[in-house]
Order: structure tokens, then sequence, then C-alpha cells
């Protein structure tokens, strides 16, 4: 290959680890949001929450 052309596909190469390295980051903090979530929903579906989102308690 080309001096060029390898050039151009180490480039590639390079962003391409840059992206997976970001979807990595975004899918693990997914992961955390979820867990987070699930550990403070109420046991009834349709009971009041106790916080709203910011962590603050409802009255």
């Amino acid at each position: 290959m080309s001096g060029p052309a390898t050039s151009l596909l180490e480039q590639m190469l390079i962003e391409q680890r840059k992206q997976t390295e970001l979807l990595t980051q975004i899918a693990n903090n997914q992961i955390v949001l979820i867990q987070a979530m699930a550990e403070t929903e109420p046991e009834d579906s349709d009971a009041q929450p106790l916080t709203y989102m910011d962590g603050t308690p409802c009255r």
C-alpha cells in the first residue's frame, strides 16, 4: 500500500478507537443509571414517588 493510503487508514483506525471508547463510556454510564433507578423505584408502580428526580423529598 502507498504511504498516503496507509496514513489515512491509520487515522481512521485511531478515530474508530476513540469512538469505541466513547461508546463504551456511554454504555457504562447507562448501566449505572439503570441500576440506580432500579434501586430507588418503589415496589408499587402506582405508588406516589418518595423523591423528585433531583433527590429532594416529595411533600
